[in-house]
Parts: C-alpha cells; sequence; structure tokens
C-alpha cells in the first residue's frame, strides 16, 4: 500500500519527470537559438549537399540538444520521462494512416487560409529546398522528413508536454499543440499546424508512446518532401508560367480548384476520423499522464508560464512582421 501524500508523490514524478518552468525556459531557449541559426544561415546560404549537412547540425543543436542536456544534469530516466515506450503495430500502422488522409485535409486547410490572406497580400510561403536528384531525396528524407520529426517529438511531446501535465491533461496538450504551431514562424500555415500540433500532443498522452507522435509527423513530412520532389520532376519536364501564387490562377479554375480539394478534404476527414477512432479504441488504459497539481496557485503557474509566454509575445511580433510584409512589401534590392 503506498502511504504516501499526493503533495510527496508529485515531489517525486517531479524528479523524474520534467517540471512546468523547465518546458518553459526551453522553449524560450530553443527560439532563441533558432533566432541566431536565422542570422548565421543569411550570412553563409547554405546550399548544395552542404544544406543538408548544415541543417542536420543546426536541428540537433537547437531542437534536440537543449533538452537532451536538461534530462542528462538533472538525472532523469530519458526513457521514462519523454516516454520513450514501445508502441504497437496496429497503433503505428493507424498513425500512418492518420497522417496520410490528414494530409488531405491539411491541404484544404491551407488552401482557405491562403485565400484568405490573398485578400490582404501576397502570403509569405516557406518552400522546400529544391530536391532535384534521387541523393537529394534520401538526404531530404533523413534531414528535412526523419530529423525533424524525432527531435521536435522528443522536445515538445516528451518534455514540454510532460511537464505541463501539472496543469491536467486537456492544458498540457492546447498549450504544447499551441506552442508547436508558434515556433514554426510561418502564419501562412498557422491553421494547419496548430491542428496537427493539438493531435501529435494527443496521440503521444494517448500511446503513452513518443513514437506515436513520432511517426505521425514523419509520414506527415515524408509526403511533403515526397511531393516537392514529383513536383520538380514534372515542373522540368513540363514547365509552367505564370502560376507560381493562387494570384496568377484564373478565377475560374481556382474555384475548381477549391471545389475538387474540398472533396478530396471531405473524403480524407471521413478516413482520417476512421483511423483516429480506431486508435482510440485500441489505446485505451494506456495513459500514464501526472496528476494536476490541486497546490499550484494561479500565480505559481503564470511564473512557471511565464518564460513560454514571452516568447509566444516575440513570435507573434516576427508573425506581425509577416503581416506587414504581406501587405507591404519592402521593394527588391
Amino acid at each position: 500500500m503506498d502511504n504516501k501524500t499526493e503533495p510527496a508523490r508529485l515531489e517525486e514524478e517531479g524528479r523524474r519527470t520534467p517540471t512546468p518552468l523547465a518546458g518553459s525556459i526551453l522553449y524560450l531557449l530553443v527560439l532563441l537559438l533558432m533566432m541566431l541559426n536565422s542570422i548565421v544561415s543569411q550570412r553563409i546560404r547554405p546550399a548544395g549537399h552542404f544544406y543538408y549537412i548544415y541543417m542536420l547540425l543546426v536541428q540537433i543543436a537547437t531542437i534536440g540538444l537543449p533538452p537532451f542536456l536538461y534530462l542528462t544534469i538533472h538525472r532523469m530516466d530519458i526513457r521514462k520521462a519523454v516516454r520513450w515506450n514501445k508502441i504497437r503495430v496496429s497503433e503505428a500502422l493507424l498513425c500512418i494512416g492518420m497522417a496520410f488522409f490528414g494530409y488531405g485535409v491539411i491541404v484544404f486547410i491551407n488552401l482557405l487560409w491562403t485565400l484568405f490572406l490573398s485578400r490582404f497580400g501576397t502570403p509569405p510561403t516557406q518552400q522546400l529546398p529544391s530536391i532535384e536528384s534521387g541523393s537529394d531525396f534520401l538526404a531530404a528524407i533523413i534531414v528535412i522528413a526523419g530529423i525533424p520529426a524525432l527531435l521536435e517529438e522528443f522536445l515538445f511531446r516528451g518534455t514540454i508536454q510532460r511537464g505541463y501535465e501539472r496543469f491536467g491533461k486537456t492544458a498540457s496538450i492546447l498549450l504544447t499543440g499551441i506552442l508547436f504551431a508558434l515556433l514554426h514562424l510561418d502564419i501562412a500555415s498557422v491553421p494547419s499546424i496548430l491542428l496537427m500540433g493539438v493531435l501529435l500532443c494527443f496521440l503521444t498522452y494517448r500511446a503513452d508512446s513518443l513514437f506515436a507522435g513520432a511517426i505521425y509527423h514523419f509520414t506527415n513530412n515524408i509526403i511533403a518532401v515526397a511531393i516537392t520532389y514529383l513536383s520538380g520532376m514534372i515542373s522540368r519536364h513540363f514547365p509552367v508560367e505564370g502560376m507560381a501564387d493562387l494570384t496568377n490562377i484564373p478565377p475560374e479554375t481556382l474555384k475548381m480548384m477549391v471545389v475538387a480539394w474540398g472533396v478530396i478534404g471531405i473524403i480524407s476527414f471521413v478516413l482520417f476520423l476512421g483511423c483516429l477512432i480506431g486508435f482510440y479504441r485500441i489505446t485505451e488504459g494506456k495513459q500514464e499522464v501526472l496528476p494536476a497539481d490541486p497546490n499550484h496557485a494561479p500565480s505559481r503557474r503564470f511564473l512557471q508560464l511565464f518564460p513560454a509566454i514571452l516568447a509566444a509575445v516575440i513570435i507573434l511580433i516576427l508573425l506581425a512582421f509577416q503581416v506587414v510584409e504581406m501587405i507591404h512589401p519592402l521593394p527588391a534590392l
């Protein structure tokens, strides 16, 4: 029989899992490192194969290293702390199915959001680098699809979400999902990344495994890489002029595109929902979540979230600059 009081048990859990304050500080630190990398990359402008080597090192240093050092310095059991648990084959397959069908929903959401932003100007886009060969494609799978999926899940679902579970299951899922979306620093994809971020948090919690979110994340990324590769091949063989953005597409063609993607989006959502329901059913009873601490006063919670709030304010300012640039583009130098 466990005779420990609730505060004593929470204190013991806190020694072997991340804390809310640690998650918030790590989030702010990663943002600052990403901003530093943005300055450095603009100066050296990595290209070709060096781009992939540079991006690999940057992702490890900015996203993977901070949470790893935190967990190591505090002598936590990393496997236990970040939910480095096995996942069943059926769960993995359903995560792949959700990611595959969910991509059709994401494309439709992004299309509607881009059309909305286009009313105010030309939305900025963060495109993947050109993938022109088989070696580029392999490098992109590793550096753009695989490594980010694993490292971002390690940071967000493994460390930040685990810390925020002191605030409750729902709060941890929503807070982490919002912070995940904001850190992408892309006004053109905020709605879709926000939905995906919350979903990844839910999948990881539900399966009690970091691999649930990582598998979905990797599948989503590899679809984007494959589309970029195939689009590049098609454009090189069948070049199309004047179709770079939605503003150059004739209205009738644009309407047909919206209707077509709407149908695809609805069908994809139904199939995605089927996978999600199946995943929910087979993961019943697997959840291991830290109980919310009833002794946490609102003021204390605010202090624990303050670094993340500060980071979110910085990001919102950067996104505001993207909106201003979209509405009033700076003249080309």
